[in-house]
């Protein structure tokens, strides 16, 4: 959009009749030298990218992350002719800082305090870390162990706290799906255990007025620790919703 405003801008000045104002036979040469004169400061994209390395770092600095890490610039805003006087600049970044993914920093540039013009990079942040990783092909519903899986060095996309770098940080949780060999193991792809199945018998569990009524049911469905599941009331055979508890209660919830 802002190449286009530049666009149009530079046809009106045409129709005008600004170049009317040169000297006949003015060589583009004298052209570039009067602009030169009117915006004398270059903003190079060099400096722009020291902006945003020295904001980037600052704000890793800020969350704790000092993991090794890798910077890319993938795509660079252009140079700027500016006018005379003070330039400032601010970086701001909207999509955040997103591990393994191309992100915008985006700038916005002042002359003496006045807001002058944006621009826009591209860069790429790639961190690494020691985690967990499937040796083997893992089901869904198994158990993540040193039979099936190893620690080694890759690309993560997940913040310090929440990545899986050993096998105590699974804390009980299985597979929640189908995880391929190679596979970087991410709390994504994990679950709690099934702890009831199709077919469990189960204590139902209703709380009314401050008294809890027990009686026997049976999962209709299987489900984790706070799942909800269609349960039978064994007695009436009516079929109740209830969250599950552990493996053998169930607390109706409607």
């Amino acid at each position: 959009m802002i190449l286009q405003r530049s666009i149009f801008t530079a046809i009106l000045f045409l129709w005008s009749g600004l170049f009317a104002f040169l000297p006949a036979g003015a060589s583009a040469a004298s052209y570039g030298a009067a602009q030169n004169t009117r915006f004398p400061t270059v903003l190079s994209a060099a400096q722009l990218s020291v902006l945003a390395v020295q904001k980037i770092e600052e704000r890793l600095a800020g969350i704790g992350e000092t993991r090794r890490r890798e910077l890319h610039l993938q795509r660079s805003a252009a140079a700027m002719r500016l006018p005379a006087g003070e330039v400032t600049a601010v970086v701001e970044f909207p999509r955040g800082l997103p591990y393994g993914r191309e992100f915008p920093a985006a700038f916005a540039v002042y002359v003496d305090g006045v807001f002058y013009r944006r621009a826009v990079s591209y860069y790429r942040l790639t961190v690494y870390d020691r985690v967990l990783v499937a040796s083997a092909d893992i089901r869904a519903e198994a158990d993540i162990t040193s039979a099936n899986a190893r620690v080694e060095e890759r690309a993560v996309d997940t913040p310090r706290e929440t990545t899986l770098t050993d096998f105590a940080r699974l804390e009980g949780r299985v597979a929640g799906r189908y995880i391929r060999k190679d596979t970087v193991i991410t709390p994504a792809l994990l679950a709690m255990p099934l702890v009831v199945h199709a077919g469990n018998t189960v204590q139902l569990v209703l709380e009314t007025g401050g008294i809890a009524v027990r009686t026997e049911g049976v999962a209709i469905e299987s489900g984790r620790i706070g799942y909800i599941i269609r349960v039978r009331n064994a007695q009436s055979g009516k079929i109740l919703r209830g969250r599950v508890l552990d493996a053998a209660t169930v607390q109706i919830v409607g």
